[in-house]
Formats: C-alpha cells, structure tokens, sequence
C-alpha cells in the first residue's frame, strides 16, 4: 500500500514537472562551489541501455545498506561521481555511485566511504529522459570549454528525481579550475 501511494506520488510530481518550462544550458554558465560531503558509494560500470533501471536498484541497494548497517542518515541526492567527464562512453560508463550521508562512517560489504573535498563546478539542471544524459553532458562540457572555463575533469549527476518510464530531474555538476 505505502510502495503504491509512493508510486502515484511520483507520477503526479513528474506530471507538474513536466508542465514547467525546461531550463537551457544556452544561458551563460555561473561557477559555484559546492561544500564537501560524506560519500557512501559503490563503483559500478553502468550500460546506456538500461542505465536508469540499474540506477534505481543501486540507489535501493546502496539505501538499504546505509539504513540497516551503519549509524547514519542519508543526506542529499542519489549521486553518481565520474572522473573524467570529458572521455564519456554513451555505451558504458563507470563512476562511484551512492548517497551523501550525515555524518563519517565505515566502508560496509563492498560499499565505501570517503569524504570529498568542497567542488568548484559549473551546474545544469536536466529534466527529461535519463537516457539524453549523455549528451546533455557533452553539451555542457562543450559550452564550459567555449566560454574559456578551465575543465578538470571530475563531474557529479545528482538525481533529484526518479520518475516512470526513465524520466529524471538532474542537477549535472561539472568541476572547473
């Protein structure tokens, strides 16, 4: 019953999003840095086809652990940490996956903790289907290299929303000097 009421809850907030107007990566970018956080992760090679459903178990998995097994909260978005932005594969992708948590804790089974450094970063908000990633991130990194941003590399999907049928809110985050 509480897993159905969740689904309709997401189905109604992806049909208000949808209504609202879809932002641009045309605009000018504005640098911000983003404060360190608490990282509870796994690293995982990810296939385009399927990347939204193998995301949502992740997260699921990745949650679960971090409820039963440690003494602390999640506190922030479902992330996926790459390290090189720049060399995407469309087909297959690797990056730390998992939840900022509250506060510092052990690597639990095959998830891992690190705490990251604060993230000097250019952002973009994709709202639309997972699967355009990709190329919203080649988009990005294209426009950040055109208007003479100094690119490192390191680049942050937060998922702020996980709707049907491979629909997703994202906030890219992409690091620059």
């Amino acid at each position: 019953m509480v897993h159905k009421l969740a689904y309709w809850f997401l189905a109604g907030l992806i049909i208000s999003f949808s209504a609202a107007s879809f932002s641009s990566t045309e605009k000018s970018l504005k640098v911000k840095t983003i404060p360190a956080i608490n990282f509870f992760y796994g690293k995982h090679t990810l296939s385009n086809e399927n990347m939204h459903k193998q995301g949502d178990k992740i997260a699921e998995k990745t949650a679960y652990a971090i409820a039963t097994k440690t003494p602390t909260v999640l506190n922030g978005p479902f992330t996926y940490i790459f390290e090189n932005v720049q060399s995407f594969d469309p087909k297959a992708l690797t990056a730390q996956i998992g939840w900022p948590v509250e506060k510092k804790i052990q690597g639990v089974d095959s998830y891992l903790f690190k705490e990251t450094a604060p993230f000097k970063c250019i952002t973009f908000v994709h709202e639309g289907p997972h699967s355009e990633l990709p190329h919203a991130w080649k988009k990005l990194v294209t426009q950040a290299i055109a208007e003479g941003h100094k690119v490192t590399g390191e680049g942050r999907t937060l998922i702020k929303l996980s709707g049907a049928n491979g629909y997703v809110v994202a906030e890219l985050q992409l690091g620059v000097q």
